[in-house]
């Protein structure tokens, strides 16, 4: 229902201000941070910046170094190739799901279609952080239409280290948006299909596992 959002608490702003800065490389990776220095760019106090510290290093954008700081982490090539190789499973599995179970494709297609023009929005823009996150956000929604709780948990948790990936490849000029945009429309129809096979060949090949092409996406 329109207007029952709840306003989101300071730790909330901490942590969504700081996987912007993240994942946008405005704190690149290798970069020390305090959260005396945060607590005065954020402009609040150090308790919710703790919070948001402790959040990130959980889902391994920050390492923590007690009464020193945090490091912004780096994806080095063997971890890029697990957080893709666990993208696919997750997806691939939850199409076939899909394909097995009750159908869900009536709040599934709307939503993916809704990203899609988002998507599209962002390329025409420039935008590189927005492409990322209506990248990222397209994926899990078909890792969330299998309807496994489970699923949508372990997916959110990786999710800022994959939007950090799609928005480095972007960021650097790597990336040829309009066929990511294809490839998306095109998982689509395996999905709708149910065809688990088919969409698990196009997501290796869209995220560069088995075809030397940029990765991230």
């Amino acid at each position: 229902m329109a207007g029952t959002e709840q306003p989101q608490t300071a730790a909330e702003r901490a942590h969504a201000a700081l996987a912007d800065a993240v994942v946008s490389g405005a704190l690149a990776p290798g970069a020390l941070i305090t959260e005396g220095e945060q607590s005065a760019v954020l402009g609040m106090s150090r308790t919710p910046v703790r919070e948001a510290f402790l959040r990130l290093a959980s889902e391994g954008l920050l390492r923590l170094y007690p009464k020193k700081g945090a490091v912004v982490t780096a994806e080095d090539d063997a971890a890029t190739r697990q957080l893709l190789e666990a993208r696919v499973m997750l997806e691939s599995e939850s199409v076939r799901a899909v394909a097995h179970g009750p159908r869900t494709e009536g709040a599934t297609a709307p939503a993916l279609a809704r990203l899609l023009e988002a998507q599209q929005r962002a390329i025409d823009a420039g935008d590189a952080l927005a492409f990322a996150r209506a990248d990222h956000a397209f994926h899990a929604a078909v890792a969330a239409a299998s309807g496994n709780a489970l699923t949508g948990a372990f997916y959110g948790q990786i999710r800022p280290r994959l939007e950090r990936l799609t928005h480095a490849i972007v960021r650097q000029g790597e990336a040829n948006l309009a066929r990511f945009l294809s490839d998306h429309r095109r998982l689509t129809t395996f999905l709708d299909r149910g065809d688990a096979a088919g969409y698990a060949t196009l997501l290796r090949t869209h995220v560069g596992i088995d075809a030397p092409r940029p990765s991230g996406s």
